[in-house]
């Protein structure tokens, strides 16, 4: 009976190891990530971005919106959802915090992200969020 506990929990314990490494392989694919600070530039603080574009919906629930991006970096999609974690930046173009009930449709946003998933239309998190007035 202690043999086949000790076997079944060296299983376990091998299936969680796996599954732990082959996640981690899937976020370090460059098809699924995309890498910091890669892609536009704010005239204002000369800092590059990953993405830009227009917020064309806001989902409060899961504090997300949708862009239609203008200036897309390495993304090939012309749309993308970007999230808001618990250390998400969030601020304007003068550094000022902002919080996410504040973000509205049809205002200007940049974003330094964290980690992309790639379906139809990419869902990424982001690091930074700016808000161009």
């Amino acid at each position: 009976m202690k043999k086949i506990s000790l076997i079944l929990s060296f299983l376990f314990l091998s299936i969680g190891l796996f599954g732990c490494q082959q996640s981690s392989g899937i976020e370090n694919n460059n098809d699924n990530i995309t890498t910091q600070n890669e892609a536009t530039e704010n005239d204002v603080t000369n800092k590059n971005y990953d993405i830009a574009g227009i917020v064309t919906e806001v989902d409060s629930e899961n504090k997300g919106v949708l862009l239609d991006l203008t200036e897309m970096g390495n993304e090939r999609a012309e749309q993308m959802w970007v999230f808001s974690k618990e250390n998400t930046k969030i601020y304007n173009e003068n550094e000022e915090t902002v919080r996410f009930e504040d973000i509205k449709t049809t205002v200007t946003l940049k974003a330094n992200l964290s980690k992309c998933n790639q379906p139809a239309i990419p869902q990424c998190s982001a690091r930074e969020i700016v808000i161009e007035q």
